[in-house]
């Protein structure tokens, strides 16, 4: 996929509904074959045929799985622990997908296997993709290694927007401007897309469904009129554009 590798991490950010499930499930089937392990706290997302793991035990167990959906059967921290350590001895490479990071951390807390994943798993092609719906709501650590840090419009509240800003270093009043105008043309879905190796702004539509319909969402998440799925190269999505008003459009 262009623009991301293997050792990149991702930061997505948005409110229910908007697109960031389904906008993760596409980026996962870009990258495949490799590894998946998709925690999800809520239990919210469906994949056939994939059994569910609801303990570490469980979990430990279903490791050797190319696709692993952990749904945690309490959110004590022992067991946050043990499972996050699970995954990364895990060797790699694989894709690590935390659904509701604000489920899993919180401003002053992350498992310590998941926080070693994010700062030290880069040489060892371990990726992580997290999404939340506030910012303000996980651990810094999140934003400040992430890569990639994708955000869906509308424009989130003023204490999210800082939290986006110093990950960036885009100033708060430009970040929810571009999402407000950005908003404005594009309408629900479209998002921000900032890729910190280069420092690019990305702003992306909505990528348009496939000719024989869109996909059906994930449980739990709204259905867009032009969700994000697949269809389109890797190329089409969130094309760099060195000037901020220039607005990248995916193409079927």
């Amino acid at each position: 996929m262009r623009g991301i590798r293997l050792e990149d991490r991702i930061f997505i950010a948005g409110q229910t509904g908007k697109g960031k499930t389904t906008f993760a499930r596409w980026i996962t089937e870009r990258l495949q074959p490799i590894r998946t392990i998709v925690f999800d706290p809520k239990d919210e997302l469906s994949y056939p045929g994939v059994e569910k793991a609801r303990t570490p035990a469980e979990l430990a167990q279903a490791m050797h799985q190319p696709l692993v959906h952990y749904v945690p059967s309490g959110f004590e921290r022992d067991e946050l622990e043990e499972a996050c350590q699970i995954v990364w001895e895990t060797p790699g490479p694989y894709l690590w997908h935390v659904d509701e990071l604000s489920e899993v951390s919180n401003p002053s807390y992350v498992p310590q296997g998941l926080r070693l994943a994010v700062t030290q798993g880069r040489s060892k092609r371990k990726m992580v993709m997290g999404l939340c719906q506030r910012s303000a709501e996980t651990h810094p650590c999140f934003r400040s290694q992430a890569e990639h840090v994708i955000v869906f419009v509308p424009a989130p509240i003023a204490l999210d927007l800082q939290e986006l800003s110093r990950a960036t270093g885009i100033e708060a009043g430009v970040l929810g401007e571009q999402l407000r105008t950005l908003h404005e043309q594009e309408g629900d879905f479209s998002h921000l897309w900032y890729v910190r190796p280069t420092g690019e702004l990305r702003r992306c539509a909505p990528l348009p469904p496939p000719e024989d319909g869109p996909p059906p969402p994930p449980a739990g998440e709204d259905t867009p009129q032009h969700p994000e799925g697949p269809g389109d190269t890797p190329a089409q999505v969130g094309t760099a554009a060195a000037d901020e008003d220039e607005l990248a459009e995916s193409r079927p």
